[in-house]
């Protein structure tokens, strides 16, 4: 749905766009993820939520990233024959609850992790989020995020590092009279720009589609990756993603696919159930 769950409330993985998504949830929840990115890169994640009665909704969740394995080179560019590997890790838990008046905010702290062959480099940051039911529109949430609000604990060299802080923004609306789920947001508005334009590309649109009770159509485009990957002088659908669910029992069985163009495709598959 082109990252667009930052107003999607009830939805596990939507934790990692908005930590307030959680808020008047009454199950047991957990997710598995399974990214086949780009390249060799490998990526998967592990999730879940407990409701705890007059306290919330607490979540923890394990996103894990691999980058493969490189062939080291001396200065000269010649191989080594040795190969070395690099990879990355977060460990957040959190908290979502009502806030009165139509909001719900969230928060969480995480633990982030990264190596790369024997060095490593580690950081401590929170996220923090609001959702927002319109009263005055039926269906209507909005909701505004920001994440990695922390700082490095270790650096991979003697210069201290700042983390990527992440401000986005965005809506979900259930149409009347069409089974549609539309979303939109703008991502990455923490990044400077002397450009006003330059935010404004910042967006992303999706929807989710009820063919029926039981399977889900999902679609997606995001204007970032397509501006980032895209050749000049020629036109391609990259940025673009598209999914499907279906719904067996207390179990949810997703995949999804984003076209980066040139630079290849991503995969996703994931299961997700409540008791």
């Amino acid at each position: 749905m082109g990252g667009n769950l930052m107003a999607i409330s009830n939805d596990l993985q939507a934790i990692q766009y908005n930590p307030a998504a959680l808020s008047g949830n009454t199950t047991k929840m957990w997710d598995i993820n399974y990214v086949d990115h780009l390249i060799d890169f490998k990526a998967g994640q592990f999730s879940y939520t407990q409701p705890v009665r007059k306290l919330g909704n607490f979540y923890s969740s394990l996103m894990y990233f691999s980058y493969g394995k490189f062939d080291e080179t001396d200065e000269f560019g010649d191989a080594t024959g040795r190969t070395f590997g690099a990879s990355e890790f977060a460990l957040s838990f959190g908290i979502s609850n009502p806030l009165g008046k139509g909001f719900d905010y969230g928060l969480g702290v995480k633990y982030l992790y990264s190596s790369l062959d024997n060095f490593n480099a580690s950081a401590l940051a929170l996220d923090a989020g609001l959702i927002y039911k319109v009263q005055w529109v039926q269906d209507l949430t909005l909701g505004i995020s920001i994440l990695n609000f922390g700082k490095t604990l270790d650096n991979y060299t003697s210069q201290s590092e700042k983390l990527p802080l992440i401000l986005q923004i965005g809506f979900a609306k259930r149409l009347e009279h069409l089974p549609l789920l539309l979303t939109g947001s703008f991502q990455d508005m923490a990044l400077g720009s002397d450009d006003i334009v330059d935010y404004l590309k910042r967006f992303a649109i999706g929807g989710e589609f009820d063919i029926n009770e039981i399977i889900k159509f999902r679609l997606g485009y995001q204007n970032q990756i397509n501006q980032a990957v895209k050749p000049i002088g020629r036109t391609i659908l990259s940025g673009f993603s598209l999914g499907l669910g279906v719904l067996w029992r207390d179990f949810r069985f997703d995949y999804a696919y984003t076209n980066f163009g040139d630079l290849g495709s991503q995969n996703r598959l994931g299961i997700s159930g409540a008791f």
